[in-house]
Formats: C-alpha cells, sequence, structure tokens
C-alpha cells in the first residue's frame, strides 16, 4: 500500500496544475516509478512528467544529522543542475533550494525546528547556538533566493513573519474530500494519525476512560514501536487501536463515526480533521495550530482533557446537519488547490 504525507500531495497536485497550464514540468524526488506515480496521485497526466531522481540520504554516523543532510543535498545539486527552468517550486525545506529556476516559490508547511535549540535550558543554549550557526546562515542565505512564499495555514504565515521576517500567501493544502462519503452515523469518536509522540494520544485515553460507555477508535502507521506498545498497553477497555488500514478502510470508518477527536497540539493545518469532516465528523480539536482555521466556526475546541471530554459529550448528543459539515471540506478539494495555485502565480507575474 502507497501512503503519502502532506508534502507529497501537495507537490502532486502542483505539477497536476502545471500541466493542466500546458507547461513542461521536470520533478525531482527520491525514486519513484512512473506507474507508482499514477497510482499514488489518481491521474494519467504524470505520465508526461520528466524524471530527475534524488538519492535518498542515508547517514553515515548518528551525529550531526543537519550537516550530513545539507552535504548531501549539495553533492545531488551537482547533478540537477543541468536543467534550465523558468521556474522552480520547493515543496520540501527551503534548505533544499536546486537553484535553477529563473524564479523560485517555496511551499512551506513550517519554518525550519531546530529541536535541540529552541528546547534548551539557558546554560546549553549557547553551544547550541554555536553549534546551528552554520546551517542557520545557510538556511538564510537560502531563503534570500525566494521569490515567493506559499504556506498550508494563517498559524504557518505568522510563524514564517516571525522566524524569516517573510510574508506568505496561505493556499490549504489538497486533501481527497471527493473520495469520501458519511454513512449512517454510530456513538463512535475516531482519531487517525501516525503512532508518534507528538500525537499526543494520552489525552484520547484519558478522555476516554472519563466516557467509558462511548467506544474510541486510534486508526494509524505504527511509525514508532516504542509509543505504540505505550498506548497500548495503558488504554482502557473502550479504545480501540487500528493500524495499516487502507484508504478504503479508514474512510468507511471515518463515515460511520459521528465524532472526530484531534489531540496533537500546536498542528500546522490538519489534512486528517478536514478528512474527517468530508465523512460528515463533528470535529473537537485543540486550541492551537492551524487546526483551528480547518474546522471554520464548525465544530468544538478545548484546552484541557475537562474541556475536550465535555465537547465530545456535546458533539454525540448534537442533532448534527452532516450535509453543512461536508459542504466546508470540499473547500479544500485537491481541484480548489489547483485552482488557488495558478490564481496565486498568474496574480504574482510568476506565470503568464
Amino acid at each position: 500500500m502507497h501512503v503519502m504525507g502532506g508534502g507529497e500531495k501537495v507537490c502532486l497536485q502542483i505539477v497536476r496544475a502545471l500541466l493542466e497550464e500546458g507547461h513542461d514540468v521536470t520533478l525531482v524526488s527520491e525514486p519513484v516509478n512512473q506507474e507508482e506515480l499514477v497510482e499514488l496521485s489518481g491521474s494519467t497526466l504524470l505520465k508526461d512528467v520528466d524524471r530527475v531522481p534524488y538519492k535518498p540520504f542515508e547517514p553515515k554516523v548518528k551525529k550531526f544529522l543537519v550537516y550530513q543532510r545539507v552535504l548531501h543535498h549539495r553533492l545531488m545539486v551537482t547533478r540537477i543542475k543541468m536543467i534550465e527552468a523558468d521556474l522552480e517550486i520547493l515543496t520540501q525545506d527551503v534548505m533544499f533550494t536546486c537553484n535553477v529556476g529563473a524564479k523560485r516559490v517555496a511551499y512551506v508547511h513550517y519554518p525550519e525546528y531546530l529541536v535541540h535549540l529552541e528546547g534548551a535550558k539557558s546554560f546549553s543554549r549557547l553551544f547550541w547556538r554555536a553549534y546551528y550557526a552554520p546551517v542557520i546562515w545557510y538556511w538564510r542565505r537560502q531563503i534570500r533566493k525566494i521569490d515567493l512564499f506559499l504556506c498550508n495555514s494563517q498559524y504557518t504565515r505568522n510563524a514564517i513573519k516571525e522566524r524569516w521576517g517573510m510574508d506568505a500567501t496561505v493556499i490549504y493544502p489538497p486533501v481527497d474530500v471527493d473520495e469520501i462519503r458519511p454513512a449512517t452515523k454510530e456513538e463512535l469518536v475516531v482519531t487517525v494519525g501516525r503512532f508518534v509522540r507528538e500525537k499526543n494520544y494520552e489525552m484520547v485515553l484519558e478522555v476516554a476512560r472519563l466516557m467509558p460507555e462511548v467506544k474510541f477508535l486510534i486508526m494509524g502507521r505504527r511509525q514508532d514501536e516504542n509509543y505504540y506498545r505505550k498506548i497500548e498497553s495503558s488504554k482502557p477497555s473502550n479504545v480501540e487501536l487500528l493500524t495499516d488500514l487502507s484508504s478504503e478502510e479508514l474512510f468507511s470508518i471515518l463515515g460511520k463515526a459521528k465524532v472526530y477527536l484531534h489531540t496533537m497540539i500546536g498542528e500546522h493545518f490538519g489534512i486528517s480533521v478536514v478528512e474527517a469532516m468530508a465523512a460528515g465528523c463533528i470535529p473537537v480539536v485543540h486550541n492551537s495550530g492551524g487546526v483551528r482555521e480547518a474546522i471554520g466556526d464548525l465544530g468544538y475546541v478545548y484546552n484541557n482533557v475537562k474541556e475536550c471530554r465535555d465537547c465530545i459529550d456535546r458533539a454525540l448528543r448534537e442533532n448534527v446537519e452532516v450535509s453543512r459539515i461536508t459542504k466546508h471540506a470540499e473547500k479544500f478539494s485537491s481541484k480548489s488547490f489547483r485552482e488557488n495555485i495558478k490564481r496565486v502565480l498568474r496574480e504574482e507575474e510568476i506565470l503568464r
């Protein structure tokens, strides 16, 4: 089964938008054959894309990873330099600009996050500032080469202003809402996402213990096996974990669920939330990040466990107007994303 993250979906939908406008497109990416690209994108348009392979990064040692990655990219760029382009569009970290386009656009999912530096206490902050100084200089150098920044939410736009001193245009990421349909609703609360610590699934368990009569489902890929086992060993009996589901299975369950619970704090946007809304779920999300933009004036926002429980209780008792929720989700369709990309590139005179 192929699984695409938000970055890959953004990349492929931008490629489709450019092809629809009649442009020649070259895709620089890690090795994926043409048949897999068509399967991932659902479009035969990508058969017309030229490919330049980008060797996957494989660290030699477990230290100095960010510097190893920069060196790896510089080596890869030497073969990419053969391309002459009117426009280069970057959908990954701005550090990895290839410098081949007459103009450059970057779609930013979130500005750089140097976890050791930002989480350091005062006595170690000076060390991490010195350690990261060269890479920060390199980041700034690459940032100055970008003609237009796009981003996935107003929350990310504000972070770009704060961290980089640059402005960006918000274009919400593409969501496969056309593939999702609501079904007869059950008193079921679902959460979707990879099993990694930042998803904060402990919150699901805490709320579930306060609502023993309600069934909760957490569905996602077991990316961090230790974290998965921690959640599995501590969950109450009314919580079920489902892993390695196909998209069809996932969307089928979302269609039956009445409530979607999102527990990550500081989510940059929240594609899974929009998918759940396309399935007619009432969203209950943490009061942080860009996910509040995703739900608009629908659903519920909480700050702590007690508020979360109360929100879910109200949502389960609500006589939900499913059509209103699904209509809201349609604003984030892949088609809308492509039309917005074309419009902004024209307005900014990046493409004519």
